[in-house]
């Protein structure tokens, strides 16, 4: 490009951008927002069109194609507090390390829908300016919506009085930012009312723009808000929807609005449990059996030994699973007082828990009080562990009536703890597009989870979850997923440490013992009932990342979730080109 086609304008505080005269190129040039959040002028035919632009008459016979992307949640709890969190990154795969481009960017959505460009007469794709928080909160999308007017008509201005058609594409909840869109645009009142759009005097949507298409890339369809509204529909209008069965964020987590269930389990941070679970898988049981049940005359010098250096193991594994899920309760953002007081409360009583499983770890690091059973006893120190987690697994016969689920599901209840509304979302959009031409773009065909054959595993357990949620049972609703966090056959074995230890204990300790097995035998019971066996063994072996472990319920969440938006899937292509209204480019050549 020769410097006599580029105007360069300084703006506010000494930002530059650059921008060609005559037609608009592919991005409309690099613009900007200043820290004064003033936009710089448009140019087109010589002329500047900004905050008072001077709108060129209507063209007849010319029709504008916008493409515009809106990148979904990335950061469910905006955890390093960037406002614009969901931006042009999103669909490149930038590398968060290196800021550079990756292997996807080659064949991505974002870089393919560009090459559409050449083949129509005027089609441009908007995809370097707008972006948002990305949080999973309502008044964020609400926001976003606003953003995305304004940058239109800004990125625009000197198009307002020609016919234009914006063809809008989502990924996640960017679909309802969309929605949410539409229902902006066709109120004057809530245009109005815009902190974002009132400043700057805009009254209305302009006359002649119409929304072409919409392509919904894994969005949860709300049943009460962000609805699609058809004002400023074309008649036309097209509707692409592209959608995974195995989608546990589209049709089961995106219920929660605020915090969702994507980010709780993305900070879970598994490979922390993993740690202390597979130590505890790798304790030999039997080596303390032998030695609770073995006489002072039976080896037992070399039987103690082991017995000692395995519930060393044992403790030192259920140490790092506490500390761990202390770290992810600390991690969750409650607002309400009264949960705040019940979450203190519950972190006190695990960091309780965490001391006491290390504790008895040392103890059984060391040999020094001797190897009788009596030290064994004195070694578990059962008076101070009991009364932690017989109030941790109180439990009496249901997820209902248990301490800690009841806990969490307060946590996670409607208008209580960090979830704002719960709206049962759904897969497709049918009932909000009031008869609009529907392409359907299935591709669970496509996500490797596929193969393994478990569709229809995966379709009963989505089902049970989605039942819990309807009937406002989320007790029930987290006992199913913690379900899928551990085995049967694991849990079976920290029930028989339990029956080992009452060999050696009478009185209130036994008592004490007793009811701590009867809870976990209750918790044993739901786990048997509602493990689903997602992942399969050689999955299980061949991927250490959680999150990259099909089947997993973090890998079911996100990376079956974003599967979507990695690429321009052939049926969405074609549904996309015949949305278009500019007309074909005779002279495109297909490389």
């Amino acid at each position: 490009m020769s410097n006599d086609n580029v105007a360069k304008i300084s703006i506010i505080e000494g930002d530059s951008i650059e921008i060609v005269k005559g037609q608009h190129t592919e991005y409309v040039g690099k613009m900007t927002y200043s820290s004064s959040k003033k936009l710089i002028a448009t140019a087109e035919n010589g002329k500047l069109f900004g905050d008072n632009p001077e709108d060129p008459p209507k063209r007849e016979g010319r029709i504008i194609d916008i493409v515009m992307f809106v990148a979904g949640t990335t950061d469910p709890v905006n955890t390093e507090g960037k406002k614009h969190h969901a931006n042009t990154a999103y669909w490149k795969y930038i590398d968060e390390k290196t800021k550079e481009e990756t292997e996807q960017s080659l064949n991505n959505l974002w870089n393919n829908i560009k090459k559409l460009k050449l083949q129509f007469l005027d089609l441009h794709i908007e995809g370097e300016f707008f972006s948002w928080s990305g949080d999973n909160d309502t008044k964020e999308r609400t926001e976003a919506s606003e953003r995305l007017f304004d940058l239109l008509l800004r990125v625009y201005s000197g198009w307002k009085n020609q016919e234009v058609h914006l063809h809008l594409i989502g990924h996640s909840h960017g679909g309802n930012v969309i929605n949410q869109f539409t229902e902006l645009i066709s109120s004057k009142e809530m245009i109005a009312k815009s902190t974002i759009l009132k400043p700057r005097k805009i009254t209305e949507f302009p006359k002649l723009w119409k929304v072409k298409s919409i392509t919904y890339l894994s969005t949860p369809f709300f049943q009460k808000k962000h609805q699609l509204n058809h004002g400023k529909l074309h008649k036309d209008c097209k509707i692409i929807n592209v959608h995974n069965d195995y989608d546990l964020t589209q049709q089961l987590v995106a219920n929660f609005s605020l915090n969702n269930l994507e980010g709780l389990l993305k900070s879970f941070k598994m490979e922390r449990f993993e740690k202390g679970i597979n130590i505890v898988k790798d304790v030999d049981t039997d080596a303390i059996t032998k030695y609770l049940k073995s006489f002072i005359w039976q080896d037992f010098k070399n039987k103690a030994t082991l017995a000692w250096q395995e519930m060393s193991k044992a403790f030192l594994g259920f140490n790092i699973i506490t500390a761990e899920f202390i770290k992810y309760i600390n991690s969750l953002k409650i607002e309400n007082s009264n949960l705040q007081k019940e979450k203190d409360s519950f972190v006190s009583l695990l960091n309780n828990l965490q001391q006491w499983t290390y504790d008895v770890h040392k103890n059984y690091a060391s040999i020094s009080g001797g190897y009788d059973k009596a030290t064994w006893v004195k070694n578990m120190k059962l008076t101070q562990g009991l009364k932690v987690l017989n109030t941790l697994f109180a439990i009496k016969s249901a997820p209902k009536d248990s301490y800690l689920l009841s806990l969490l599901a307060g946590v996670f209840g409607e208008s209580k703890g960090i979830t704002d509304s719960i709206d049962e979302t759904l897969w497709s959009p049918k009932k909000q597009t009031k008869g609009l031409i529907i392409v359907d773009v299935p591709i669970y065909d496509s996500d490797p989870y596929n193969s393994r054959n478990k569709k229809s595993a995966f379709a009963t357990f989505l089902k049970g979850a989605q039942n819990a949620v309807h009937n406002r049972e989320l007790e029930d609703m987290l006992m199913r997923l913690f379900s899928q966090f551990i085995k049967p056959p694991q849990l079976k074995k920290i029930i028989s440490y339990v029956d080992n230890a009452e060999y050696v204990v009478t009185g209130n300790l036994d008592t004490e013992l007793k009811v701590l097995r009867g809870n976990l035998e209750i918790y044993d019971s739901f786990v048997t009932k509602y493990y689903a066996g997602l992942v399969t063994p050689q999955d299980e072996k061949n991927f250490d990342d959680i999150l990259k472990r099909p089947g997993t319920l973090p890998y079911l969440a996100m990376a079956s979730h974003s599967l979507s938006h990695t690429q321009l899937w052939g049926k969405a292509e074609e549904g996309l080109k015949s949305a278009f209204s500019s007309g074909k480019n005779p002279g495109y050549k297909k490389k």
